[in-house]
């Protein structure tokens, strides 16, 4: 789901805390341990937490922790790939290490359907949500794994030229984890478990946390954002918590890696109930 792309650095701030994990916990990565609120990004499909790297520089006021999910990277060996498995491998997470286990939480493409699930199955652990490139959809997962393969055996040349087409920046480590992490089981798990268990409905029953979705103007549906905008709308749960949608009109799908400064001041401005920056346009 998050096409491969690129941060500068990886996350090596002097605060990284990487501490001893029990069997089964995802990895992550604790930066900025002594702030006191807790910020947990959640990575799209076949990427990992390297992909928030840029972002980093940009939130020195949050505890920040930087999730692989299941089937990824240094979580490649937690096999349960589908949706409300991860959902309760994330709660697991916020409970043992977000502060006062309660987060905001932050989640691309899968991850923003993993941070959909989690904020209606388990809205005491969320303080907020913002979701990108997450909304409802139709389709088969051998459609994305096929571009996805296409995208893999590219040459190097013209694999970078279409992510700086993108105005991404190179970073080979995220290249190198991506190719490692393609594998037809997870991507299976993850399209057929959106499909059968994030639905309109599901969108409706997120009631309880103030949760903003976000399309990509350049690549998302942006009318199904819309629609989860109108749900809300329609069921009062704009009236009681707050939650809508909006469009950042330039972005591409993995527009963290795009606008790193613009994504990390929305996700600020969102936890602190604080107006958007004005690349973020209303879809009301």
């Amino acid at each position: 789901m998050a096409t491969v792309a690129p941060p500068s650095q990886s996350p090596t701030a002097p605060e990284q805390q990487p501490t001893p994990k029990p069997p089964g916990e995802l990895f992550h990565l604790s930066l900025n341990p002594s702030q006191p609120q807790t910020i947990v990004f959640l990575h799209g499909l076949l990427s990992c937490h390297l992909e928030w790297s840029n972002l980093i520089p940009h939130l020195p006021d949050y505890h920040l922790l930087l999730v692989d999910l299941p089937g990824h990277s240094a979580s490649s060996h937690i096999t349960a790939y589908d949706i409300p498995s991860m959902v309760d491998a994330v709660a697991r997470l916020v409970r043992a290490h977000a502060h006062d286990g309660v987060a905001h939480v932050v989640g691309l493409s899968m991850g923003g359907f993993v941070t959909l699930d989690l904020a209606r199955r388990y809205p005491e652990l969320c303080s907020s949500a913002f979701v990108t490139g997450a909304a409802p959809f139709e389709g088969y997962p051998s459609i994305p794994y096929a571009i996805m393969a296409i995208m893999d055996v590219l040459p190097d040349s013209v694999y970078w030229w279409l992510v700086k087409q993108q105005g991404l920046k190179r970073y080979d480590e995220l290249k190198v984890e991506m190719h490692r992490n393609r594998r037809w089981e997870v991507i299976s798990a993850v399209y057929t478990s959106i499909l059968a268990c994030l639905r309109w409905e599901e969108v409706a029953a997120t009631d309880k946390v103030r949760v903003l979705n976000v399309a990509g103007g350049k690549q998302d549906d942006v009318e199904a954002a819309r629609k989860v905008g109108r749900v809300w709308r329609e069921n009062g749960v704009t009236e009681r918590v707050g939650s809508r949608a909006v469009v950042v009109k330039d972005a591409v799908h993995a527009w963290d890696l795009q606008f790193p400064e613009v994504f990390a001041m929305g996700v600020k401005a969102w936890a602190e109930g604080m107006e958007l920056p004005g690349e973020f346009e209303s879809l009301d």
